[in-house]
C-alpha cells in the first residue's frame, strides 16, 4: 500500500467521497463542512489532494468554463480506499462489541 497517512475524519471522508463520484476541491470542503458539522479549510483538504495525486492515487483535469480542477481516483486509488475501508471496518466491529449491538443502528 502507498505511504498515505489518513489519520483525520477529514481525509477518510475526502476518499470515501471521492470513491462516491469525481468531485472538484470546493465541493468536497463544503461536502465534508455538512457531513461533519465544522469548518472545512482548504489546508485540509488540498495538501491531501496534491500528496494523492502525486503518488498515483488520484488525478485531476480542468473542467468547465471556470476550468475548476477535478479529482478522479485511479484504479489504484480505488483499490488503496477499498483496503483503508476493509482496515476501519474491523476496527468498527470492535466498537461495536464494546459499544453493543443495541446502541448501534445498523440498517
Amino acid at each position: 500500500m502507498k505511504s498515505v497517512k489518513v489519520n483525520t475524519v477529514v481525509k477518510l471522508y475526502t476518499l470515501i467521497l471521492l470513491a462516491e463520484s469525481d468531485r472538484h476541491g470546493y465541493e468536497l470542503m463544503k461536502t465534508l463542512e455538512d457531513l461533519l458539522g465544522a469548518p472545512v479549510g482548504p489546508s485540509q483538504v488540498y495538501p491531501f489532494l496534491r500528496k494523492l495525486e502525486s503518488l498515483g492515487l488520484l488525478v485531476s483535469k480542468k473542467m468547465g468554463s471556470r476550468e475548476k480542477k477535478v479529482y478522479s481516483l485511479t484504479p489504484e486509488g480505488r483499490e488503496f480506499v477499498k483496503e483503508l475501508l476493509q482496515k476501519s471496518l474491523t476496527v468498527l466491529q470492535a466498537a461495536v462489541k464494546v459499544i453493543g449491538r443495541e446502541k448501534v443502528c445498523l440498517p
